[in-house]
C-alpha cells in the first residue's frame, strides 16, 4: 500500500518542507563562486557540476538515453524538471526536443533562466503545472522520464495512466525512483513525511504491479538500493569536509539546511526505510 501523506491544496508549498527545495536561487552562488555573473552565458558543463538533483549526475541520464535509443528529432516528457538539468543535458547530448515539467514555481524560474544563458543544442520546453492537472497530448511524446520525482506526486495509478496515454505506442518510460521498504514506526512518522515528502511511496511488489496495470510492460527493473545506500553515506561524509567551503559560498545557515536533508536520506537508506529503483518500461502496443 501507498505510505499516505495527508495534503491541503498547497502542493508546491507543502513541498518546501524538504530541504532541498526551499532555496532556488542558490545554484546561482554556486555559479557566481566560479565568476559568473548573472547575465553571463554558460557552458553545459559546469552548469551540470550544480543542476543535477538525482544520484550519480549524468551518468544517471546517459543511462536513460541508452535505454531508451534516444535520438534527434524524438520528443520527450520530463516529470519533476526542478532546475532542468536533466533537460538541458538530454536535448543537447541527443538532439531531442524536451518538456520539462516542474511544480515549483521559483524551481522553473531559475530552470528558465539557465536554459536561455546555456543554449543547449536542442529544444528545451519548460512548463510550470501540477502534472495531473497538466494536459498533455495523446502519444504526442516517444520518451517519458522522471529523477527522483515520482513517489512525491499523489495517485500513483493516475499519474501512471497519464504517462502511458501521453506515450506513443511502444514509447519508452526511464525513471529512477525511491520505493517503500518498512514504514516509519509512530514516533517518527511526521519527521519522514516531513522531510522525504512522499505521496505514493509503495513497496516493490506494489510498485511493479501497478506499473503493469496502467499500460506499461517493464524492460528491466534494477534494484538501486545498496548503490544509492553507499552514494548518499559518501555524500554526507564529502558535504562535512567541506564544510568551509560551502558556508564560505551560502553561509552557514545554507549549509546547515542541506546537511539536514543529506542526513536524513543517507539515516533513511542505510537504516532500511526506503529503496531505490532505475527502471525502464514500454507503453503497451
Amino acid at each position: 500500500m501507498p505510505f499516505k501523506l495527508a495534503l491541503g491544496d498547497g502542493l508546491a508549498e507543502d513541498i518546501k518542507s524538504m530541504q532541498l527545495y526551499p532555496r532556488a536561487d542558490r545554484i546561482y552562488r554556486d555559479l557566481e563562486a566560479l565568476g559568473f555573473d548573472a547575465q553571463a552565458s554558460l557552458p553545459i558543463e559546469t552548469v551540470n557540476q550544480f543542476d543535477q538533483l538525482h544520484y550519480h549526475g549524468t551518468d544517471a541520464l546517459d543511462a536513460a538515453i541508452e535505454a531508451c535509443g534516444m535520438s534527434d528529432g524524438q520528443d520527450v516528457l520530463e516529470v519533476g524538471s526542478g532546475w532542468g538539468g536533466c533537460a538541458r543535458y538530454l536535448a543537447n547530448s541527443s538532439g531531442a526536443s524536451v518538456t520539462a515539467v516542474e511544480l515549483q514555481k521559483d524551481y522553473h524560474d531559475v530552470a528558465c533562466d539557465l536554459t536561455q544563458r546555456v543554449g543547449p543544442e536542442g529544444v528545451v520546453n519548460h512548463v510550470n503545472a501540477d502534472f495531473l492537472e497538466l494536459e498533455l497530448p495523446e502519444n504526442g511524446f516517444d520518451h517519458a522520464v522522471s529523477w527522483l520525482a515520482l513517489f512525491h506526486i499523489p495517485d500513483r495509478q493516475r499519474y501512471l495512466r497519464k504517462i502511458s496515454a501521453a506515450l506513443r505506442d511502444g514509447g519508452t518510460f526511464f525513471g529512477e525512483d525511491l520505493y517503500l521498504i518498512q514504514e516509519p514506526d509512530e514516533e517518527e512518522a511526521e519527521d519522514f513525511r516531513k522531510h522525504l515528502f512522499p505521496n505514493s511511496l509503495v513497496d516493490r511488489q506494489v510498485y511493479i504491479a501497478s506499473m503493469e496495470e496502467t499500460g506499461f510492460d517493464l524492460d528491466s527493473f534494477i534494484d538501486m538500493t545498496q548503490d544509492w545506500t553507499n552514494f548518499t553515506r559518501d555524500r554526507l561524509a564529502g558535504f562535512h569536509a567541506n564544510r568551509a567551503q560551502y558556508e564560505a559560498v551560502h553561509s552557514a545557515q545554507g549549509y546547515e539546511t542541506i546537511e539536514t536533508f543529506y542526513a536524513k536520506m543517507a539515516s533513511y537508506f542505510e537504516r532500511g526505510l526506503v529503496g531505490g529503483v532505475r527502471f525502464a518500461a514500454r507503453a503497451r502496443v
